[in-house]
């Protein structure tokens, strides 16, 4: 064992546990062969410590994975940063007790490479995979998993077996799992004559998800396509030498008739030096199996079919890939016709599949999809896949897909964030505000290639100082702004939310005064259930308003996202195209009137997410003032006025127009007729109150 080379690679991953370091040390273990040597135990023994408390992505998980696979020694520490692990690796509703128990990750009882065995098993027992149970010689095809009972739904496969639910322990020890597929049915029926046992050890190496003994397909054998042999032709059977093959007789992917066999065929070909062009058969041939891929099956095996297609890319022309892959765009599930309306779920393979295939699919997407498809892809796709896309698809286009869709994730936000001084990226910066990010972290679980990025960003907030500043000053010194948006992150805990506090007052000093004012507290009590009503978070009001001005309201909004925005992008081009910035006062005004559209834009999508439309003709006036109503003011003076009382945006000076906003408004609304009450320092009262106008109505409610 090379110390200095493991306590190296320790090194680099407690302080940055990034997949590259990770399986650098991943390498370096398996290398040093199973068991591991109990120098090594020891050495991992500090990684285990530094992982005790933390919080896992896949990559850390596979890790401990692959140790306990290898044999590492075992002790309560690696067993405790083993359920972390398992729990990550693990769908959400997947982690309760009876299948952890089913796992035996707890139970010391259960060697650690017994329990990475059972938990690639219970990964790889998809729902509709088929399975064969040795220990009862039962085939089936797995239904689901009972994770609160601990048992799976196994139906017959084939007219072969009946359903039955069998405990998910029994299942794990020592289930076979196979892919689906029509080629199956040649080891399982016993009603026809048997596949060569050649063929049958060869259709289960390349269907099985995990690697399966010569035993277990003897087992496999006589509980299927063998079951009516007597021992002795069993045997003979069994043991018959494969024909050798005749000479040009070696299948070819092209020839595949499953995604697996094709994918298994390319590698296979790759292997030995085959990296040529296919000619024009050859695509003929992919084409039409595209052509005669069932939807079900391209969505069945959307893993397979990912890696299928960057390996294709490899070996034709981009005119020919484009060709070939055109029956294949209304089937692929991480190909939808609509990614930003996509389940997450179907796009989970972007993040899946290894980088270079994650690069080969994107470039293979460039070709197949015009700009715009890529644009809105990023908008939906783990941050593993955006690293790929993100020289193909110009920060304009983005943008305007972030304007059209109002779809934002925490995965482009990192991105955008860490390509921020990129030149091409343009508005797309301006996205990085306080609102947007609290947004994506408050927002609803995701599946897990999305974890890492909102764990990420999550952490950008809480801890890096660089971006703190940068989104207070996107926020442009609006305190009260940024205070709100921070009372509504009940993502963060009360202890959290204090820490970024302080925090972010080192940086602004408006926001410090604003938060020392009292808003910290409501702040920190946000969540907090409370009996004084007095001491509990106000929550927005709406604002009331007619229909009139909130469609005005709106209109302002959609004419700065699709006329001014666009008109000041093109503006700052021209500018930009003009040279030297130190002197260039068309691109400092262009840039004010970026930075003004940006305020305006944030500043009405508040307003018109709390606006409240009021319909004038159905409201109901008696002796009240109410909003939608005419009424006279006396004052003690003897002036007399008379206004509209009307909604937050209505106010017309010109016309009569009284907001109830407005401090004269406020002291108005719901006041009686005849009541008196003080404006300021003059004495009021209301003489009378009356519907509006009928022309007035009309116009408000138009």
């Amino acid at each position: 064992m090379d110390k200095d080379t493991l306590d190296s690679l320790l090194s680099d991953v407690i302080d940055k546990p990034g997949k590259a370091n990770l399986d650098s040390l991943k390498n370096f273990l398996k290398e040093a062969g199973s068991p591991l040597s109990a120098d090594v135990s020891g050495a991992l023994e500090v990684l285990w410590e530094a992982w005790s408390t933390a919080e896992f992505d896949t990559a850390m998980a596979e890790l401990c994975i692959t140790s306990a696979e290898l044999a590492v020694a075992d002790s309560p520490l690696f067993r405790k940063v083993l359920v972390s692990a398992v729990k990550t690796m693990l769908p959400n509703d997947l982690g309760h007790n009876p299948v952890m128990r089913a796992l035996g990750v707890r139970d010391e009882k259960t060697p650690l490479p017994e329990v990475a065995t059972r938990l690639r098993r219970l990964l790889a027992l998809r729902s509709g995979a088929v399975i064969f149970i040795p220990s009862s010689g039962r085939w089936g095809a797995a239904s689901s998993v009972d994770p609160f009972n601990g048992t799976v739904l196994v139906n017959g496969f084939r007219g072969v077996g009946s359903s039955a639910s069998i405990p998910l322990e029994q299942i794990l020890r020592d289930v076979v799992v196979l892919q689906q597929d029509i080629e199956l049915d040649q080891l399982v029926r016993s009603d026809r004559v048997p596949v060569a046992s050649s063929k049958f050890r060869d259709i289960v190496r390349r269907r099985a998800r995990i690697s399966v003994s010569d035993s277990q397909m003897r087992a496999m054998a006589l509980a299927g396509c063998a079951a009516k042999m007597t021992p002795a032709t069993f045997e003979a059977y069994w043991n018959a030498a494969a024909p050798a093959p005749a000479a040009g007789s070696v299948r070819k992917s092209w020839q595949g008739r499953s995604i697996q066999e094709i994918n298994v065929l390319l590698d296979a070909e790759e292997k030995a030096g085959e990296k040529g062009k296919f000619d024009a058969a050859a695509c003929e041939a992919f084409k039409n199996f595209f052509t005669r891929l069932r939807s079900e099956s391209a969505s069945g095996e959307s893993r397979n079919l990912a890696e299928l297609v960057g390996k294709l890319s490899v070996r034709c022309d981009a005119d020919v890939l484009k060709d070939i892959l055109a029956p294949l765009t209304a089937k692929a599930a991480f190909w939808p016709v609509n990614p930003v309306q996509a389940p997450l779920a179907s796009l989970s393979v972007w993040g899946e599949i290894a980088a270079k295939n994650v690069e080969n699919l994107a470039k293979v997407t460039s070709l197949v999809f015009p700009k715009e498809y890529l644009a809105k892809c990023m908008l939906c796709l783990p941050l593993k896949a955006l690293n790929a896309f993100g020289g193909m698809v110009s920060g304009e286009i983005l943008f305007d897909a972030v304007c059209s869709c109002k779809n934002l994730s925490a995965d482009i936000l990192l991105w955008i964030w860490k390509n921020r001084k990129r030149a091409d990226l343009g508005e797309l910066t301006e996205l990085l505000t306080v609102e947007n990010v609290c947004r994506v972290l408050g927002g609803s679980d995701v599946p897990k290639a999305w974890t890492p990025a909102r764990r990420d960003l999550r952490n950008l907030l809480l801890d890096n100082a660089d971006f703190q500043k940068f989104i207070l000053d996107a926020a442009s010194g609006d305190a009260v702004l940024f205070a709100s948006v921070l009372q509504g992150a009940l993502f963060l805990t009360a202890s959290e939310r204090q820490s970024l506090m302080v925090k972010l007052s080192r940086h602004s000093s408006m926001l410090q005064e604003y938060l020392e004012s009292g808003a910290g507290q409501r702040i920190l009590r946000a969540g907090v259930g409370t009996t004084d009503e007095a001491e509990a978070p106000q929550e927005i009001q709406p604002d009331f308003t007619s229909v009139h001005s909130q469609k005005r309201l709106s209109k302002e909004l959609d004419d700065i996202i699709n006329i001014h925005v666009p008109e000041n992008r093109e503006a700052l081009k021209t500018a930009r195209a003009h040279g030297d910035f130190r002197e260039n006062s068309e691109f400092d005004a262009a840039k004010e009137r970026r930075n003004y559209l940006s305020r305006r834009r944030s500043e009405l999508e508040r307003l018109l997410a709390i606006i409240q439309p009021v319909i004038m003709a159905g409201v109901t006036v008696s002796d009240t003032a109410v909003i939608g109503s005419e009424v006279d003011l006396v004052y003690s003076d003897g002036a007399k006025e008379t206004y509209s009382l009307l909604g937050a945006w209505d106010g017309d000076p010109d016309r009569g127009f009284l907001s109830y906003k407005t401090r004269l408004g406020a002291a108005v609304l719901n006041r009686k007729v005849g009541e008196s009450f003080k404006v300021g320092e003059r004495e009021c009262r209301l003489a009378a109150v009356r519907p509006l106008p009928a022309a007035l109505i009309a116009e408000l409610d138009a």
